[in-house]
Parts: C-alpha cells; structure tokens; sequence
C-alpha cells in the first residue's frame, strides 16, 4: 500500500464518527470535508494536512516539530499544516488534532 494510501487510512479511522463528514478526491490527493468545507488532506507528497482557522491554535500547531506550512505549487496557505510524521503516526494525537481542526469548520 502506499504511503497516502496508509495516511488516507489513518486519517479515516480518527475522523470515524465525526459529524457530517464526506471524502472527494480533490488536487490530485485526497480530501476530506465538514458540511462541504474541506479540513483535512493527504498531499502527494505522503503528508497530512489540516486546517486550523484559530490563528493563536495554527501557530500553536505550527510550532510542534515537524509541522509544516502546506504551500502547494510554491503559494502559501493561511490556515493550512502539513502534520508531523510523529503525529501522522500517532492515533491519539492525530485524532486529537483531526478533531480540533474539524470542530473549527462551521
């Protein structure tokens, strides 16, 4: 399997249960969205992404070693990180920070 196949997986099993969840394949990747809003990716490059629209929570996040601004094509996104290999590989805390970024969608 590959790699976002086995992060596609991961990431469908934390969000497993959460409210008004629906999975696209958008961007060449897979996405995954809240009421029509996407908060979470698998990028190409075998990383999740998750959005964060609280600035004080994403520049929590961001400082977490590891993380990383997603900037597809080079443009940098405002809410968006691509997650640690340590949190990717983390259940707990890859649900924990699935959650909050899903509780930020309206």
């Amino acid at each position: 399997m590959p790699d976002t196949e086995i992060l596609r997986v991961a990431l469908n099993e934390v969000v497993d249960g959460l409210t008004d969840i629906g999975w696209k394949h958008m961007f060449g990747c897979g996405v995954v969205f809240r009421n029509g809003t996407i908060f979470g990716l698998i990028w190409k490059d075998g990383r999740i992404g998750l959005k964060f629209v609280d600035a004080t929570e994403f520049e929590s996040r961001m400082a977490t070693d590891g993380s990383d601004r997603w900037c597809p094509s080079g443009w940098m996104t405002k809410h968006w990180i691509l997650v640690s290999k340590a949190v990717a590989s983390d259940a707990q805390t890859l649900k924990e920070w699935a959650e909050s970024s899903h509780s930020s969608i309206i």
